[in-house]
């Protein structure tokens, strides 16, 4: 893959930065990268670090934290069912949200995470199949309740519509961010090539941002990765609305706890590096909407 070689090239041949800037260009060090990395593998231990072979690996990052690692996630829906391509009426929280990040900025067109009536009914149904299905097992003796739901008509596709993928997060020298890696797996275990993980990324993205790479921290392994290339500058929108949230949510206290709150103002009104990767992951979930990784903002 000449793309991945040119990516592997870059990587190699641009300077390491160790400066601290992340809440003024949305890049961070690779010490913040390894701090939002152990924040992250805490608040969500479905993360782990990882290491890699010897000669894949970073010599600015901890030998046992190379990369983050997250397996076996779930994936019942496509992304085009996801949306409801601007159909139904924002909610007023997200129109809220949306001013506050600027409308004109055309990075926001990268941070959309509203779900569908569709994909809502179509989790229910999930719901509803899954719960059947367990109350199966658990009665799989009765007989009579055997012969009962022979006569329902259960549908299946759902298990076969299971995917489950393997997520890593890189570092990117060359862009200075964190970068996602997916490799995908059908409900027999067998790797999913490259166009069907695409079927799993945002339409609006995929033609531009998502490419076919080999795996950075394996031999032999096809991956797909969400290119970094914008990554800083959308981190950067993110983290300014986060602090404003903050910042509205003192405006809102009360006198009294204003000054109890007023030692810890500065820091509560500023992000710290290990928050990044939970914020990171808030962006990508916009991009790959059905797979259900864990991110939220309640971490913060």
């Amino acid at each position: 893959m000449l793309r991945s070689k040119l990516s592997s090239l870059r990587e190699y041949l641009t300077p390491i930065n160790h400066n601290s800037n992340f809440l003024t260009t949305g890049e961070i060090s690779p010490e913040e990268f390894v701090k939002a990395g152990d924040y992250l593998v805490y608040k969500f231990p479905t993360w782990s670090w990882s290491s890699c072979p010897k000669n894949l690996q970073k010599s600015f990052l901890p030998e046992d934290k190379q990369v983050l690692v997250t397996k076996h996630v779930p994936s019942h829906v496509r992304a085009n069912k996801y949306y409801d391509n601007g159909e139904e009426e924002e909610e007023e929280e997200e129109d809220a949200d949306k001013e506050e990040l600027n409308e004109n900025d055309e990075e926001y067109g990268w941070i959309k995470s509203k779900k569908s009536k569709k994909i809502k009914e179509i989790e229910e149904e999930t719901k509803e199949i899954n719960d059947i299905d367990e109350f199966i097992d658990e009665n799989a003796e009765d007989d009579e309740l055997e012969e009962d739901f022979d006569d329902l008509d259960i549908k299946t596709t759902t298990n076969s519509n299971l995917r489950k993928y393997d997520l890593y997060i890189t570092y990117s020298t060359s862009y200075r961010v964190p970068k996602l890696y997916l490799v995908g797996f059908n409900s027999n275990g067998i790797p999913l090539l490259p166009n069907q993980m695409y079927e799993d990324i945002n339409s609006d993205y995929k033609d531009k941002t998502v490419t076919i790479e080999n795996l950075p921290v394996a031999h032999n392994t096809t991956s797909i990765s969400i290119h970094p290339c914008k990554h800083s500058s959308v981190m950067k929108v993110l983290m300014n609305h986060q602090i404003n949230k903050k910042e509205k949510t003192l405006e809102n206290l009360s006198i009294n706890d204003k000054e109890e709150e007023e030692v810890d103002k500065d820091e509560e009104n500023t992000l710290r590096p290990d928050h990044y990767l939970v914020i990171f992951l808030k962006f990508i979930a916009s991009v790959t909407p059905g797979i259900e990784y864990d991110y939220t903002m309640d971490a913060l």
